[in-house]
């Protein structure tokens, strides 16, 4: 009996604590392909940090200028920059450059994100190096084959807490340069 309640736990935890519903950050669907979709993103106002979570973490706790909390949303942004790792909250779609509290940490960044076409692809499970380094591929291959100009290194984006073990949910995106592309409605 004993054996089985770290699995229940994990179950438990994936299903119920977990179930908590978070603002998704918008865009517009331009187009379907078979196994990936064009997007525009307006911009929204972000949090960055040097990959780190916590940081980003104690600023929606309230260690920011105005000690305010402020609610989790999805997606939580991956990259990397010049070789460092970049992680980004996407902050609920109440805030604007005027309203954002600033950072008191200098380990996170608050800024307002560029408006952007991006080709995205979905992928489940967790985003491990392997998976992320297979769905990469697979990302930059379907971009070239559509013969999509693609403009920087692809963002991995995560949809679901660390605890959440069943029906997870990733995107990677490329930002594509659609200037005076027939793609654009």
């Amino acid at each position: 009996m004993f054996l089985f309640a770290p699995l229940f736990l994990i179950i438990h935890l994936s299903h119920s604590t977990m179930a908590t519903t978070y603002q998704t950050q918008k865009y517009e669907l331009l187009k379907t392909f078979e196994n990936a979709e064009l997007r525009y993103y307006p911009p929204v106002m972000k949090i960055q940090s040097n990959g780190a979570f916590g940081p980003l973490f104690q600023y929606i706790s309230g260690v920011n200028e105005s000690q305010q909390k402020i609610e989790m949303t999805t997606p939580v942004y991956q990259s990397t920059t010049g070789g460092k790792p970049i992680m980004e909250f996407v902050l609920p779609e109440r805030f604007d450059p005027q309203n954002t509290p600033g950072a008191r940490s200098k380990n996170v960044r608050v800024f307002e994100s560029k408006p952007g076409y991006f080709l995205a692809i979905r992928f489940s499970g967790y985003a491990t190096p392997n998976r992320k380094e297979q769905q990469t591929k697979r990302l930059l291959q379907l971009a070239t084959e559509l013969q999509l100009p693609m403009i920087g290194t692809p963002l991995l984006l995560v949809y679901n807490s660390p605890y959440r073990v069943f029906n997870r949910t990733n995107e990677l995106l490329i930002e594509i340069d659609l200037q005076d592309s027939t793609l654009i409605p």
